[in-house]
């Protein structure tokens, strides 16, 4: 699959099962759980940003096409943000931990 076919979602649960796999299920186990809650928290936040800033107080019966376009679009960038942050952080912890 092409990079731009998948959604910043996607691309994201993709990029945290690469981070801190290692040996030992239990440890596996554990990162895997860990995943789970920090996207959970993320998706909450996603949710409650992108719709404060699409809707503004508004509550429309329909979502309109430019609603929609509006959400699509803070969501990928709140995705990909993210995402550099994680990569960036695990990059970090990769150089500190090589210095000892």
């Amino acid at each position: 699959l092409r990079k731009d076919s998948l959604s910043s979602e996607e691309r994201f649960t993709r990029a945290m099962d690469g981070y801190g796999s290692g040996g030992g299920g239990e440890m596996e186990q554990l990162q895997q759980s860990l995943n789970a809650v920090v996207l959970q928290l993320l998706q909450n936040q996603v949710r409650k940003t992108c719709f404060d800033k699409c809707f503004q107080n508004r509550f429309p019966d329909r979502m309109s096409k430019s609603d929609h376009i509006c959400l699509a679009k803070c969501m990928d960038r709140m995705y990909e943000a993210h995402s550099i942050v994680v990569k960036a952080s695990v990059e970090m912890a990769q150089n500190l931990a090589s210095q000892e």
